[in-house]
């Protein structure tokens, strides 16, 4: 079968024990998911536990094998996934029956893996996650907004620090949004819809479902700023930002300013909150025919079921095998 844009082809390969394996003989399924709220995509390859000189596949294929898959659409061919054999579930080892490899990219160590670290004042955000991809030997490409942190004391799980502690402050702060994902074991670190090829989906051409919803779930149409408490644990109020509470009622956040935020610095964060926040939050699913390339914080266009215009990709559920070749996509407003 001859590579298109309607049915891009993909291939697979597992490097174990410092042998190449084509296992594509044997490649019955792939499934690649790269979801929301996880910075580390998966990719789960189905195999016929087929003969290997006087092993199996199945035996031959070690925890943390590399494995690599590519896709071809008849223009380009080329990696949509690098990681490791994390699991590999057999349901009958007695047979030579078909079984799975539960990969993931290089990120799954940081959202394994816990840490702590101390950085004094007056780091920028990508000076911290220099430091620390350094550290843990990760290659590094930020293109990101930063923001001058004050005293930073760290601890939890890596993928909480970066998003969490450091990622959604400058978040706040500037009101722009981000992506993280691993392009051939380098971490990116980059603006949602910094794509340069904008994809575009229509109905009765690649999309074969649409469905949206709405929901005021998390919504934030008051925040209260609150200053340093005194000697009777007292926490003053320094300013209230509102949004449209008049329409949406009154949702309430606070906010505690630390003595190394100004309050202009606190004001600005919660205004941010409440242009992120203040609206009820849509949000699209379509289902298409599948495009390799497109990643979460892609920006893509979308005309099909009345839903119409320029959306970010919030995660991507792809299925590949010989009888399916589509993709899920979850889309928020661009």
């Amino acid at each position: 079968m001859k590579a298109s844009k309607q049915n891009p082809i993909y291939t697979a390969f597992v490097i174990s024990g410092g042998t190449k394996y084509d296992v594509n003989p044997a490649l019955l399924g792939i499934s690649l998911s790269d979801p929301d709220k996880q910075i580390a995509q998966s990719a789960t390859i189905q195999l016929a536990n087929v003969k290997v000189g006087d092993s199996t596949l199945a035996d031959l294929i070690k925890p943390r094998s590399r494995v690599y898959i590519y896709a071809d659409d008849g223009e380009k061919n080329d990696e949509v996934f690098r990681g490791f054999v994390w699991k590999r579930p057999r349901k009958n080892a007695l047979e030579e029956s078909a079984f799975d490899l539960r990969c993931y990219d290089n990120l799954i160590y940081l959202q394994e893996s816990d840490d702590s670290a101390y950085f004094s004042s007056g780091k920028s955000t990508k000076d911290v996650f220099t430091s620390l991809c350094s550290k843990w030997g990760i290659k590094l490409s930020y293109t990101y907004r930063s923001i001058t942190h004050s005293k930073l004391v760290l601890r939890g799980k890596l993928a909480d620090i970066f998003l969490a502690d450091l990622l959604d402050l400058v978040k706040q702060r500037t009101g722009k949004k981000y992506t993280v994902l691993s392009e051939k074991d380098v971490l990116q670190v980059k603006s949602v819809g910094s794509n340069t090829t904008i994809y575009h989906f229509i109905e009765k051409q690649n999309v074969t479902e649409a469905s949206d919803e709405f929901t005021m779930d998390g919504m934030a149409t008051k925040v209260v700023i609150l200053g340093k408490a005194d000697s009777e644990g007292k926490e003053p109020v320094e300013a209230v930002v509102s949004g449209n509470t008049a329409m949406y009622g009154t949702i309430q956040k606070i906010i505690d300013r630390d003595e190394d935020t100004t309050l202009a610095d606190a004001k600005h964060e919660a205004q941010s909150i409440i242009d992120e926040d203040g609206t009820p939050k849509w949000t699209y699913e379509l289902r298409a025919v599948n495009v390799p390339w497109i990643r979460k914080g892609d920006k893509v266009y979308v005309k099909a079921g009345g839903i119409v215009g320029y959306f970010i990709v919030t995660s991507v559920e792809r299925t590949i095998s010989k009888d399916k070749n589509e993709m899920t996509l979850s889309l928020e407003d661009a």
